[in-house]
Formats: structure tokens, sequence, C-alpha cells
């Protein structure tokens, strides 16, 4: 069983919003995300015929053959972050010039997307939040052109009333996404609980003071409850506290 610190059923009855990490909280990480960054990592390599330093950038980058590494700079970092990292290998073994960004952000542009494979029912459960009153939102790493794609193919993007991007002015983990749009809302951030999967979406919760709810990452430590889907949270909504 999965530990818990706070009743699920407590802190979705006593929540005013809800915001959601999208990648491995609302969609499944690993099928969407391997593919895209083996496939970038290749493509810019094979632009700057560095190829042999393909084990080296996938490591860096947190990106295993089937799965990426928790916690990661492919699992939790921003496109920035992501080109960072590449550029840093590069460099250190020698490669510079202008070229290189620009084959980094046309490839980070360019390159597959896996399967969009969503984590339990994402939008009955947004819905069911709506329904009951909650606000809802989402905090990601990711760009805010595919976000809105990826939200409107998962059908939840009418759902969704506030939106925070990697691309944005501030992004996770810093405390404005959260207290932006609590302040949008015009609710206090203690009745604001964030959703995620990585110490990035624990981190921006902590920032910021609001509560936090672990999805399938039961050793991210620090949590105030875990779940094991989304598909929980809806749950919660009809279930009473301490029940």
């Amino acid at each position: 069983m999965v530990p818990r610190l706070i009743d699920v059923p407590d802190l979705v009855g006593g929540a005013a919003a809800l915001v959601f990490d999208k990648d491995g909280t609302l969609l499944d990480l690993d099928s969407r995300w391997v593919a895209f960054f083996t496939a970038l990592t290749d493509a810019v390599l094979e632009a700057l015929d560095a190829t042999e330093l393909r084990g080296s950038v996938l490591e860096a980058l947190g990106v295993g053959s089937r799965a990426l590494v928790p916690h990661g700079v492919a699992a939790a970092g921003t496109g920035a972050d992501v080109r960072t990292v590449i550029d840093g290998v590069l460099s250190a073994a020698g490669y510079s010039g202008a070229g290189i960004d620009a084959e980094i952000a046309s490839a980070y542009l360019s390159a597959p997307m896996g399967t969009l494979a969503p984590l339990g029912d994402p939008a009955r459960v947004l819905t069911q939040l709506r329904d009951a009153g909650r606000r809802v939102g989402v905090a990601t790493a990711d760009d805010r052109e595919r976000t809105l794609d990826d939200l409107d193919r998962l059908g939840v993007a009418h759902l969704v009333e506030l939106l925070n991007c990697g691309d944005d002015q501030f992004s996770k983990p810093h405390p404005r996404v959260l207290l932006d749009m609590a302040e949008s809302w015009e609710i206090s951030i203690d009745g604001l609980v964030m959703v995620g999967d990585s110490g990035h979406d624990l981190a921006t919760a902590r920032a910021a003071g609001a509560r936090f709810i672990a999805v399938s990452a039961s050793d991210l430590v620090g949590a105030d409850a875990w779940v094991e889907t989304v598909d929980e949270i809806g749950e919660a909504l009809v279930q009473p506290p301490d029940s």
C-alpha cells in the first residue's frame, strides 16, 4: 500500500483549486518522451557529425532505452534546460560554434513525439472537479504550443482555466507559478493543491506554500499525500473526509 500523510478526501475536500503537472501526472511520461529525446539527440549529433557522444548526451539528459530517469532533466526540465545540457556535453567534447544552438533548437521543435497515453481518466476527473466547483490549472515544463495540443487531444483543454508552461516568464519550480494562479482565482494559497510526480512539482508547491499530492511517485519524500493515478482524486470528491 502507498503511504499517505493526509487523507486525499481531506485535501481535495478542502481545496478551492487543483493545479496538475502534465507529463507523468495526466500523461504517461516514458511513452511520450523517450522516443522524443532519443530522436532529438540523434538529429543534433548527426547534423554535427558527433554521433560518438550519443551515450553521453542521453545519460546527461537522464534518458534510458525505455524510461526517463526520475527527476532528471528530461523528466522535469524545461526546453531551455535540455538545450543547456546538450550544449554542455558538446562544449566539453570540443564542439563549438554559432550553429550548435540553432541545430539544438531546430531538432527540439521537429523531433517526433511518442505515444500520447493518459494516466487514468484525466477528462473524467477534471470534469468532476469542475462540476464540484473546483478551479483547475496545469503547470508543466513543456512548451506552450505542444501543451495546448496535448490538452486538446486529451479532451481537457476546455476544463483547464489557467496554464503555466516552461517557456513562460516564470516556470516551475518558481513560486510565482502557483502564487499567480491563486491571485488570479482570488483564493488563498493554502486553498490550492499541486498534483505532480517530480521533485520540481514538489518544490513548486513548497516554494509557494501550497499542499502537494504525489502521483505514482512513492519515493517522493515530503508530499502531503500519494495517489496511484489522478482517478483517486476524482473518487475523493464523492468520498466523505475521514471515512
